[in-house]
């Protein structure tokens, strides 16, 4: 279905998060989308919270928009982690890391993008 709505592939590899986007979309093919003066505000806002770019950083290939749920079953129990504005939210605490959360989880150290399936 995503194909047939959009002409790129997801930002995030979640059935959750392209659900959620497809379902937006038809419902803004069915009532219209934001309108001008929204998107002016909303432009607005992102351009106040956006932080420069330090080019001795190195680029960070996987950031999932804040809002976010990853989901992993792991040993019969399901673990969710939401993306907030400073990293990763799991059991009331805040992580820098997905692998920081892997690693609490399974006991052992894990790449946290290949624990939870977002990496291939």
């Amino acid at each position: 279905m995503w194909n047939k709505y959009f002409d790129h592939p997801p930002e995030v590899a979640s059935r959750q998060h392209m659900t959620a986007k497809i379902a937006y979309k038809i419902q803004e093919l069915v009532y219209g989308g934001v309108d001008a003066e929204t998107e002016d505000k909303i432009k607005a806002c992102a351009k106040k919270i956006q932080t420069p770019i330090d080019p001795k950083k190195k680029a960070r290939k996987f950031s999932p928009m804040i809002g976010t749920k990853i989901t992993k079953e792991y040993h019969g129990k399901m673990h969710e982690v939401l993306v907030v504005k400073d990293g990763f939210a799991y059991n009331n605490e805040i992580y820098n890391s997905l692998s920081a959360i892997a690693t609490k989880i399974a006991g052992t150290r894990w790449n946290g993008l290949k624990f939870f399936g977002v990496k291939k």
